[in-house]
């Protein structure tokens, strides 16, 4: 007998009075009523048949409804069934359209992604579509748990998410799933993240979207501020994760690159500036492989080619390499923006640059420690041709304020140099000349511009050289004395504020020098302090090792942060790019 039956409203199951299912076993799904309007999309007539126990029997009834009366259903009498099994099956006729959709490879897809999750937390739930089991299990290359911890909310509750990512050994379309904590999917979205290279499904499970999910909200997406909030959580959580994979992946290609002989580098790193060097390397080498097809398919000479390549313009312009890999390899957008903000962050050029100003000081010290104290060097270098012309080009040696230098001028060039600097307009058509009549020849001069309120002060820095094996004596002393003497007594140049500084270096002080500059209540080397009209003069006796040791305690915290020790072929090899016709001889050839 068939009654005319009339649902009772929607949403009006038993399931609504609880969350899980009569056994207990698992969560419970369906339960607001919406399935039975959704299987009308489909078809025209639906029959649901149901089979159950009822007195240590299987009974079994059917209802049958049609789309042009939504909310009536007829409904048969209860009879005995000879099946032996619950459960219900939905049988859905006059199908309205050709819907691909359903087609057997594609749904079994889809139901794949859609159920992966639900079928590994309850693995005796079995779903099966034309008569083939959906088996997520035999498809999965990797599957990770992820928790999102302090997701705050609209109403300043703080909510705790899940990210379950799987991998896949299959091309699949990426998506991002909304499901309860059960693993039960409400809402998918694009994931929104770019990870080349893999094949993924990514889960975000937390009770509050089973709450928004229940007030219809999830669909909003964008629009919705605590939907948008779960999302926006899950996608940064999703590109942490996919960076940390990418490394595991190209620590393989690297390792490769190194069985092949092809890769640049050789080692480990000495230092943390080698360490970022090659770290950003290995970013952008990996980048090369990836989007330039022709790359990977190469041969050994050509990839070899390619990373040295890559490593030279690295190192000497990184902001030309994100230029070249934008424009040439056409990376996508989001792949362009990573790549901008790894050299900006990193600012690799600047690093390199930095760290190699330091080392690069490191080494000539170590160098200048060879040139002057070494025996062999100390008797061979010549005072104004080699030791005189190497130190002229690292002035940062006796202060970084000094910034403008002059080297190997007479006095009357010299003062030519302090009018330039106070834009004075003095004529100088005399030279200027000591007391015996002689004109003075100084070694250095560095200069700088003294931060006081008068721009037209200056500071002066004028430097006496002399060999090492030289010992300053008090002949060295008075020849001193006569260059400050000789520029501060001119007239011409007695309204220009200047404090003049005058060194004698070398490596040795004669006792009789050394009692001269030490005297009680002013430091130790100081000779003369004094002013001549409003110029101010010191001079003072120097010795390579105390300017050695300052700037080694300068460059001490650079050299530990950089974990490099200068040594002695580093040193050498540093003179002889540089300065190679200078050098000893025994130096060129060592």
């Amino acid at each position: 007998m068939l009654n005319l039956f009339l649902y009772r409203p929607l949403g009006g199951s038993w399931k609504r009075s609880t969350n899980i299912t009569k056994s207990g076993r698992r969560l419970l799904h369906g339960r607001n009523g919406k399935g039975r309007f959704k299987a009308f999309s489909l078809g025209k007539e639906v029959e649901w048949k149901t089979w159950f126990k009822s007195d240590g029997n299987i009974s079994t009834y059917n209802i049958v409804g049609n789309d042009k009366e939504l909310g009536k259903f007829h409904i048969n009498d209860v009879e005995i069934s000879k099946k032996q099994s619950t459960g219900t099956e939905v049988i859905i006729n006059e199908i309205k359209k050709n819907f691909t959709s359903l087609q057997r490879d594609k749904s079994i897809d889809e139901l794949t992604d859609i159920y992966a999750l639900y079928i590994s937390e309850y693995p005796k739930i079995k779903i099966k579509y034309d008569s083939i089991q959906i088996d997520p299990s035999s498809l999965m290359e990797r599957k990770e748990d992820i928790k999102v911890e302090g997701i705050e909310l609209k109403d300043g509750k703080i909510t705790e998410a899940y990210l379950t990512v799987i991998e896949w050994k299959t091309i699949k379309d990426r998506k991002l799933y909304l499901c309860d904590n059960d693993g039960f999917t409400y809402h998918d979205m694009p994931p929104g993240v770019h990870a080349p290279g893999f094949n993924f499904t990514a889960y975000l499970k937390s009770d509050t979207i089973r709450e928004l999910a229940e007030e219809e909200l999830l669909v909003f997406e964008e629009l919705h501020e605590d939907v948008k909030t779960l999302i926006e959580s899950a996608k940064a959580s999703l590109k942490e994760y996919f960076r940390g994979r990418s490394s595991e992946l190209a620590v393989k290609i690297v390792d490769q690159w190194k069985i092949d002989k092809i890769y640049p580098y050789t080692g480990k790193p000495k230092n943390i500036i080698e360490k970022t060097e090659r770290q950003v390397f290995d970013i952008c080498a990996l980048n090369l492989n990836e989007y330039l097809p022709a790359f990977e398919e190469s041969d050994i000479r050509s990839k070899s080619l390619a990373l040295s390549l890559l490593k030279y313009a690295l190192m000497t312009s990184p902001n030309a390499v994100k230029r070249i890999f934008n424009e040439v390899l056409e990376l996508p957008l989001e792949k362009q923006e990573e790549f901008a903000q790894l050299i900006e962050n990193v600012s690799l050029e600047a690093v390199i640059s930095a760290s190699k100003i330091v080392t690069d000081r490191l080494d000539f010290l170590r160098g200048l420690e060879i040139l002057v104290f070494e025996e062999e060097s100390r008797d061979q270098i010549k005072e104004r041709s080699q030791l005189h012309r190497i130190v002229a080009e690292h002035t940062w040696i006796f202060g970084e304020e000094f910034n403008l230098t002059s080297d190997d001028k007479s006095l009357t060039d010299v003062l030519k140099k302090h009018i330039q600097m106070g834009s004075v307009n003095i004529v100088i058509d005399e030279p200027v000349v000591r007391e015996n009549g002689s004109k003075g020849i100084i070694d250095l001069m560095l200069s700088r511009r003294v931060p006081l309120p008068r721009a037209d002060e200056r500071e002066h820095l004028i430097i006496e050289l002399k060999r090492p094996r030289v010992k300053i004596d008090s002949n060295a002393i008075a020849q001193l004395r006569s260059y400050a003497f000789a520029i501060c007594e001119d007239e011409r140049f007695k309204d220009l504020k200047t404090r003049w500084i005058f060194w004698a270096l070398s490596n040795e002080i004669t006792k009789e020098a050394q009692r001269e500059a030490n005297q009680d209540n002013r430091p130790s080397g100081l000779l003369y302090k004094g002013s001549e009209g409003i110029n101010e003069i010191e001079i003072w006796i120097k010795t390579w090792g105390q300017i050695i040791n300052d700037c080694k305690a300068r460059l001490n915290f650079f050299q530990k942060e950089l974990q490099y020790a200068a040594s002695r072929e580093a040193a050498i090899n540093y003179l002889r790019s540089a300065y190679e016709k200078y050098l000893p001889g025994y130096l060129k050839n060592e």
